[in-house]
């Protein structure tokens, strides 16, 4: 029986919070459809967030493309859809290569924003987008986040955001987590992504967000 890419995704997902808790698209010409294992890059180099306004720094692996710029290698709006028109994106990683080139996976992206002079309860209503709305706690550079997600699609789950926020120095401080793909279909030579290949996305994006510290002040 053919698995669905909702439920591949919600299976990873599951596995993955019971493990670690967790969690546009790229170009299209990085999609090819050979089967051969695809190695990770050395360019561009590992790289260094810091945000000195709002004290946060992570690291990004090679292969991933950092920037602090909206529209560059991705749409803000679009990608992390449950965040106030007030927040305000700070940086973003998204990786510059498919490490799954024969399947529907396109793209995978780490954001940081903030939105300021937000409360306690806005914060935490950020990341209980998905019905029913249900949330978890999880530590991030010492601190305790607010988890949840959202995901959408028409015909098949294109994306899922894993949502993390919290409330420092009465701004909301926001991580997401966002693993793109698209609908299978027709498309010659292309499967839907499997749950183990899913699995490894979601663990490349929770080891940047591992990296996480913040400022003492």
């Amino acid at each position: 029986m053919k698995t669905s890419p909702r439920h591949i995704i919600r299976i990873a997902a599951t596995l993955l919070v019971l493990a670690v808790p967790l969690t546009s698209g790229l170009p299209a010409q990085i999609r090819t459809l050979s089967s051969a294992p695809v190695p990770d890059p050395s360019t561009p180099p590992a790289s260094a967030f810091h945000d000195a306004r709002y004290g946060v720094s992570f690291k990004v692996p090679a292969g991933w493309t950092l920037t602090r710029h909206d529209a560059e290698v991705s749409t803000f709006a679009f990608d992390v859809r449950t965040a106030p028109p007030a927040a305000e994106m700070r940086g973003l990683a998204s990786i510059a290569f498919n490490p799954h080139p024969a399947s529907t996976f396109s793209g995978a992206l780490f954001y940081f924003s903030v939105t300021p002079h937000a409360t306690d309860a806005q914060c935490r209503y950020q990341a209980s987008a998905q019905a029913p709305r249900t949330v978890t706690v999880a530590s991030i550079g010492g601190a305790t986040f607010t988890h949840g997600y959202d995901e959408h699609g028409t015909i098949c789950t294109e994306a899922r955001d894993e949502i993390y926020t919290a409330l420092r120095n009465n701004a909301c401080y926001r991580f997401d987590l966002v693993v793109n793909a698209f609908c299978g279909g027709d498309v010659s030579g292309v499967r839907d992504i499997s749950a183990k290949e899913l699995s490894a996305v979601f663990k490349r994006l929770q080891s940047i967000l591992d990296t996480v510290s913040f400022d003492t002040k």
